[in-house]
């Protein structure tokens, strides 16, 4: 059972820039963090969770996507201090979050990118994304870097979204 709650949409972390994490000082955390991450994305039925819409600081986030051969295996992505270096294409999908549930709204997103990031052993990696796996790691990013993905939405439906937050927000404590 982890130790964590997902914070909702209007609690200040969620607007935080992060500063990158120095890998020695998550290295001691990491393996029990990214299991309690792990754990609460796949109890909210989420593709992925950063640190900050669990109050952590750490410029870290999780990413769970189904295998191509057998869709109730995921693979695992752990990202410390990830970088989108390329964004190419254009692709418009619903999106939700767990730290808006019940939300879902079309967004705008490059259709295939290249990040760095730091793994779970420390490595440097270099990572091309397309699919879902291109849309979680964008989404995640703007979580450290403070954004939410109603940021992105279309102005004309901004209206839309205000009207619905109102009768969502009472739902969620």
């Amino acid at each position: 059972m982890t130790k964590y709650k997902i914070i909702k949409y209007g609690d200040n972390i969620l607007r935080e820039k992060l500063k990158p994490s120095e890998f020695k000082t998550l290295e001691p955390l990491l393996e029990e963090l990214v299991k309690d991450m792990v754990e609460m994305c796949e109890g909210a039925k989420g593709v992925g969770l950063s640190a900050n819409q669990i109050g952590l600081r750490h410029r870290l986030a999780v990413i769970l996507i189904p295998e191509e051969n057998d869709k109730k295996k995921k693979k695992l992505y752990v990202v410390i201090n990830p970088r989108i270096t390329e964004r190419t294409g254009c692709i418009v999908d619903e999106e939700g979050c767990l730290s808006l549930p019940g939300l879902y709204v079309d967004i705008e997103r490059a259709k295939t990118i290249v990040v760095r990031y730091v793994n779970e052993k420390g490595e440097n990696v270099e990572l091309k994304a397309t699919g879902l796996l291109a849309k979680a790691l964008q989404h995640e990013i703007d979580h450290l870097d403070g954004k939410i993905f109603i940021d992105r939405a279309d102005p004309k439906v901004k209206p839309q979204i205000k009207k619905a937050l109102k009768e969502l927000k009472p739902k969620w404590k």
